[in-house]
């Protein structure tokens, strides 16, 4: 009779903390809450991405393996081929702020890149300072202050689901308000001064204006169109065990615009000093 009571009142617990459906019974509110937090915690990561941005129309696929100190930023890449190989290093008062880089390629030799120019940039979506997950983080609390008290008109959960081996939460951002909408550009400002002050694709403005060639190619007066949120539509899956959004995936007004996805990612272990320096054993600087 002990036994019979004691299984039945675990039953009971186990279906306190799930729904009918076999689901959390977190709310999304806490469940992106607790992303955020989570993110906040982030001192360092290690993981490979997988990168899919729409460029000229079209989508294109990249990979690379990432080392990234938060505070003080360091960050490492090794792009995988068959795309190019190259590797890049940014570390925070080192190199006079530029990015090394060896392009594993001609020149064959390493250099020296301005981390918000084009010659680096190439038609990325973001520079190496976007990288990780602190800048999402950013994107996601414009989202919360653009829905204000009605959170739950825009955000959704969609219920649990498997990734890439991973127990993840569905979260589904919809904003049908999205749209361009008139800038003048301030003193000083350049696209990327203007994407992360409103906390939007600065890849996305220059494709949408065609009179600006470059990420500089505007001037203080002048009016130009952005968007009025990072995304229309914001897809994310968000690891269980780690509480990241380990799959991102954002349409605007023509469609599916990019995806990230991290894989074998690491939190809060220990990335070597030397590991952010160009003579590190692994490295091919």
């Amino acid at each position: 009779m002990i036994r019979n009571n004691l299984f039945s009142i675990l039953l009971i617990l186990s279906i306190s903390t799930t729904s009918a459906y076999g689901q959390s019974t977190m709310s999304c509110k806490q469940i992106v809450d607790k992303m955020l937090y989570k993110i906040d915690q982030g001192k360092t990561f290690r993981y490979d991405l997988v990168q899919k941005e729409r460029k000229s129309g079209k989508m294109t696929e990249a990979s690379q393996s990432v080392k990234l100190n938060v505070s003080p930023y360091k960050l490492y890449i090794k792009n995988h081929k068959p795309n190019d190989g190259a590797e890049v290093l940014w570390v925070t008062g080192k190199n006079n702020g530029k990015c090394l880089v060896n392009p594993n390629s001609f020149p064959f030799f390493n250099i020296n890149l301005d981390p918000y120019g084009s010659l680096l940039r190439r038609d990325q979506h973001h520079t190496v300072f976007e990288s990780g997950f602190t800048f999402f983080a950013k994107i996601i609390r414009g989202a919360l202050v653009k829905a204000g008290v009605d959170f739950e008109k825009y955000f959704k959960y969609e219920g649990d689901l498997v990734w890439s081996g991973r127990k993840c939460y569905k979260i589904v951002i919809d904003y049908d308000e999205w749209k361009y909408v008139p800038y003048t550009v301030l003193q000083g400002e350049d696209l990327n001064d203007i994407g992360k002050k409103q906390m939007v694709s600065e890849y996305m403005i220059l494709h949408a204006n065609d009179k600006v060639d470059d990420y500089d190619d505007v001037k203080a007066g002048q009016e130009i169109q952005i968007p009025i949120l990072y995304a229309k539509r914001t897809i994310l899956y968000i690891d269980k065990q780690y509480f990241l959004p380990i799959r991102q995936e954002m349409y605007d007004d023509k469609g599916l615009f990019e995806i990230y996805e991290f894989h074998n990612l690491r939190v809060n272990t220990t990335i070597l000093e030397e590991e952010f320096t160009e003579d590190y054993k692994d490295y091919d600087f």
